[in-house]
């Protein structure tokens, strides 16, 4: 790995890693490069590029030895703007993803047929907002999040949006501090757009949506002294029944459909009571900017 400092404003770094593995017998070059222009006394751009691998997991390689590596190229671009407790950054990226392990049955077991066909990509958008001066005792941030993906890997006939995957997340947090109770509320804000699921009924693969995920949650900090905070919260506030996905029945009832069940949360709400008392030498740390 190596520096180059172009200008002030310019800089590149770039690296080249080999990885040698005894259970494929194989040996993989990954390079690699970072390059970063600052475009004004607060803002700078770099855009990043890399490969990367990793062994398939051992609850494959138990079963299987004769596969590769997995493989994935990044492809990066970032801006990010610092000034006076105000910071915003965007990112741009893509990644493409191949030697991915895929399988002929429902789960990876010991008469699987395994191979390293499968493919994916993800690619998307994140955005970042933080500001803690513009109004007083306010400190809060946004951040959004777009994605889209698609895997043809394990048992998947066909390339599709993995269940864990969403395209649009969303949080909104923030926190407001109150001289004369000694006092920090804050709140925040979560949703996220459906999950994928399959539904046996219809024979698609993974085509369906559950339902969008939305959580409001609310805290209050009371500073006993310098270092004792008592601290109150309760999550999902409003309640939100939020399902993250689907459990079908193996076999159909008499009318040939697959019954489900919808899976949820351990609790839709819970609350948090908990006392912080920070030991220092100059007597003056807390955890308050941590709550």
């Amino acid at each position: 790995e190596a520096d180059f400092i172009f200008s002030k404003d310019l800089a590149l770094k770039v690296g080249v890693r080999a990885d040698y593995s005894s259970v494929f017998k194989s040996t993989e070059v990954a390079p690699r490069a970072a390059l970063a222009y600052k475009s004004s006394k607060n803002g700078q751009f770099s855009l990043a590029y890399g490969n990367f691998f990793q062994n398939p997991n051992s609850n494959v390689l138990k079963f299987e030895q004769n596969l590769k590596a997995l493989k994935t190229s990044h492809y990066i671009l970032n801006y990010q703007y610092v000034n006076n407790g105000k910071i915003f950054r965007a990112e741009a990226y893509r990644k493409d993803y191949d030697n991915l392990i895929k399988y002929d049955t429902d789960f990876a077991q010991f008469d699987s047929a395994y191979n390293t066909s499968g493919d994916g990509y993800a690619q998307g958008l994140d955005f970042f907002w933080r500001d803690n001066t513009s109004i007083k005792n306010v400190d809060y941030w946004v951040s959004y999040s777009y994605l889209d993906t698609e895997r043809n890997y394990q048992n998947f006939e066909t390339a599709a949006q993995p269940n864990y995957a969403t395209n649009h997340n969303l949080s909104v947090v923030g926190k407001y501090w109150i001289d004369s109770w000694k006092s920090q509320v804050g709140l925040s804000y979560g949703f996220s757009s459906g999950r994928p699921y399959t539904n046996p009924n219809t024979n698609q693969l993974l085509d369906e949506r559950t339902k969008p995920y939305h959580s409001l949650s609310l805290n209050w900090a009371y500073l006993l002294d310098q270092q004792k905070i008592l601290y109150f919260s309760v999550n999902n506030v409003l309640g939100f029944r939020n399902i993250n996905g689907y459990q079908y029945a193996n076999t159909p009832d008499v009318n040939g459909q697959f019954n489900r069940r919808a899976i949820t949360p351990a609790a839709d709400q819970f609350f948090f009571v908990g006392f912080f008392w920070t030991i220092s030498e100059d007597k003056n740390d807390n955890q308050l900017d941590n709550l």
